[in-house]
């Protein structure tokens, strides 16, 4: 029994490297133009705003709660910037910063509706979702705007082989990371997540806390949607839609459970590589763009079904020991 608890552990740890690995080695038989460096590179840069988008909502689900509305909040803040920027010609040095300031505003509109009113986050996520999108198609988000090239331009800067999104999206989950293990809040966060009565009892704000979280998811929200219009050169209002969906799937798959208190900020560039690695290795070897919904939603499933029995083999060891 002792062993096969082991063999499960070790299975749930680390099956999805394995996993990752067989499906690199497999693409790149069928297609040797999927394992090339400038392939890695690309698919990155394509990857790397969504990656910034999500970042904050991984703070979220640390504390056991869920966020829906990223995708909408980024939509919304990027609406704003784009009638600032592009309709009442605002310059960018006033624009930036309040994209970023509305998205947080939103995100702490979350937090006092699940934390000060006491409604359950998935519904108030959910109905901010609607809510943030709808307000902004009608600021403007509902077609498509050119940004100004002085921002457009910036899609193709580079630091060192990567490009400049990418470095910024690696260095917010490393930053993220330390504040998760080397912070007061970071271990905050996690306690509020295992056990959030006890961490009450421990002297834990724990509804600051959570407030803070959505205001972080909002930050980052705002924070990535600058990145999706310089990588478009557009404001579009395809803007984080399905995030409310793959973002949460990457978080999981990136090995932070659903049930808070559980798993690293850095898994989630696991997350999204793995995710994002298969449509574009199905683009090398000429699948129809038209099966990567159906392929998303296997992916969702899969990744929550894992996460929940994850949870239970934990739960069991706990109380055999």
């Amino acid at each position: 029994m002792k062993n096969t608890n082991i063999l499960i552990n070790r299975l749930l740890k680390y099956g999805l490297y394995f996993a990752l690995l067989i499906i690199i080695v497999f693409f790149a038989y069928i297609a040797p133009s999927f394992i090339t460096a400038n392939n890695f590179i690309d698919m990155l840069h394509t990857l790397a705003p969504n990656l910034i988008m999500i970042s904050g909502l991984a703070f979220v689900v640390l504390t056991g709660a869920i966020d829906f509305s990223v995708g909408s909040i980024a939509f919304l803040a990027a609406s704003i910037g784009t009638y600032l920027m592009v309709v009442q010609k605002v310059p960018l040095i006033i624009t930036l910063p309040v994209i970023v300031l509305s998205a947080m505003i939103a995100g702490f509109l979350n937090g006092i509706i699940v934390e000060v009113i006491k409604v359950n986050p998935l519904i108030t996520t959910f109905g901010t979702m609607l809510a943030y999108r709808g307000l902004g198609y009608m600021i403007g988000g509902a077609k498509y705007t050119p940004i100004p090239e002085s921002l457009a331009q910036l899609h193709n800067v580079k630091i060192g082989f990567l490009y400049m999104d990418t470095a910024v999206a690696i260095l917010i989950v490393v930053i993220l990371y330390l504040i998760q293990y080397r912070t007061v809040f970071g271990r905050h966060l996690m306690a509020v997540g295992n056990d959030r009565e006890n961490a009450k009892k421990l002297g834990v704000k724990t509804s600051s806390i959570s407030i803070r979280a959505f205001v972080i998811s909002g930050f980052f929200a705002g924070f990535g949607s600058i990145f999706y219009m310089i990588q478009g050169g557009y404001m579009t209002p395809r803007m984080g839609q399905g995030l409310e969906f793959t973002g949460i799937a990457i978080v999981v798959i990136g090995g932070i459970s659903l049930f808070g208190g559980e798993g690293s900020i850095l898994g989630l560039l696991t997350g999204i590589f793995t995710f994002y690695i298969v449509e574009n290795g199905l683009q090398h070897i000429g699948v129809s763009p038209y099966i990567y919904p159906f392929l998303r939603g296997g992916i969702i499933f899969l990744a929550m079904y894992a996460d929940s029995l994850k949870t239970k083999f934990h739960s069991l060891r706990k109380v055999r020991t």
